[in-house]
């Protein structure tokens, strides 16, 4: 290269010259493919670099503006330009076979197409799991987004044997406002164990789907049922605290969550990335911290609740790391990738929304969680998650009975 001319994409894309010598010259139609696919080669490395600036960004957005939607749609974005760039840079590739193309055109398409993908990966997981905030465990979305059903009047759902209490002793206050506020997180607590029956019921299909053994299907059943044992019990408590008579609602939205891919290889990293976060992960907080509470719950009442709840969701953990173990038995190296690919992303701190008045701890003796205990039961579980999927990994490795799957899971 003549040091004196400057270096520039166009320069290094270039089509190249005709031959003068011994290789004949191009027909002036393949010079001309020759020139397209330069162009297309340019306009894929100028996407693939506004991507890599535009996940920057968004990364430092999330770090301001965390569980904001502005920051998984940015994500979604970043997805989009290296999709479109990965489109350039495959064209390019095609047009370039059968042109007047140098090796070293051929290498750039490829190149540029797969950097584009790689970006287009890693922009739609880091929105995926920017949406995945802190819940009571396993949770069915659409897109990212947790589903939950409204709470409508009716006691279809606080019959667990607390509601003739009344609002008065179950917890130590006489004011209202207070009562009405534990209340009402209780009976947000019973929303999300609501729409953990639905989750499970979508883990069976899923599970059925893939062939999985009947272990695990029996278990994603009986956990589907201790679900709808914890939201009558959250939806019976808050009755007994503030007298009000609601249950959740007609929950058509669960019906039009996510489904599978239809790629086997797919289909099982993504079980397997779900069971890792919402099972290991999430279920694995929530024991932590439900168990914690129990032993800091000033009301009896309360207490026996947080009790069984607490060994019902570490039992749902341990049901998510089998599901897990199965995928990579059954997925191989694909979901191993997407396994270390999702443990990267996780964020380092979990921030779950709660009333301002519990932020502080002030409400654990009722069985509502504060800020700190929160983040401690988070750090404990994810160091515990990141040394046991990393021994997952290698033992799956080493024992060499890794599979790839098949073409697609129906």
């Amino acid at each position: 290269m003549d040091p004196s001319q400057p270096e520039t994409f166009d320069h290094i894309y270039a089509a190249p010259a005709p031959a003068r010598a011994l290789v004949p010259a191009a027909f002036p139609s393949q010079i001309a493919a020759a020139a397209v696919a330069a162009r297309l080669r340019v306009r894929a490395a100028k996407l693939l670099g506004v991507s890599v600036l535009t996940f920057a960004v968004s990364v430092g957005a999330a770090a301001a503006l965390p569980r904001s939607s502005i920051v998984s749609l940015a994500f979604l974005v970043v997805a989009g330009i290296a999709f479109v760039g990965a489109g350039y840079g495959a064209t390019a590739f095609v047009k370039g076979l059968g042109a007047a193309s140098t090796a070293m055109g051929t290498f750039a398409a490829v190149t540029v197409t797969f950097a584009n993908l790689f970006m287009m990966g890693l922009g739609a997981l880091t929105a995926l799991l920017t949406t995945m905030t802190f819940t009571r465990g396993r949770q069915i979305r659409s897109v990212g987004r947790i589903l939950l059903p409204p709470v409508d009047d009716g006691d279809s759902w606080t019959g667990a044997g607390l509601s003739s209490a009344g609002p008065v002793g179950i917890i130590d206050t006489d004011d209202e406002a207070t009562r009405d506020a534990v209340a009402a997180q209780w009976r947000e607590n019973g929303r999300t164990e609501h729409a953990s029956v639905a989750a499970f019921a979508r883990l069976t299909l899923d599970l059925m789907a893939l062939g999985a053994p009947p272990e695990l299907v029996a278990d994603a059943n009986r956990d589907a049922l201790d679900e709808i044992r914890h939201a009558e019990l959250c939806f019976g408590l808050a009755r007994a605290i503030d007298g009000r008579i609601q249950s959740p609602g007609a929950f058509p939205e669960a019906a039009r969550a996510r489904t599978l891919p239809r790629s086997r290889t797919l289909a099982l990293s993504q079980l397997a990335v779900d069971s890792l976060i919402d099972g290991a992960l999430h279920e694995g907080v929530s024991a932590r911290i439900i168990a914690k509470l129990a032993r800091r719950c000033e009301a009896p009442a309360i207490q026996a609740i947080l009790k069984e709840i607490a060994a019902d969701e570490g039992r749902h953990a341990r049901h998510g790391w089998d599901v897990v173990r199965w995928c990579l038995t059954e997925g191989g190296e694909p979901v191993a990738r997407a396994l270390e690919g999702a443990v990267r992303a996780l964020p380092a701190t979990m921030s779950s929304p709660m009333p301002a008045e519990a932020r502080d701890g002030g409400w654990e003796r009722w069985g509502i969680m504060g800020e700190a205990l929160e983040t401690e039961e988070h750090d404990a579980t994810r160091a515990d998650l990141e040394r046991r999927i990393t021994q997952a990994i290698a033992a799956s490795r080493q024992s060499g009975f890794f599979g790839y799957g098949n073409v697609s899971v129906g």
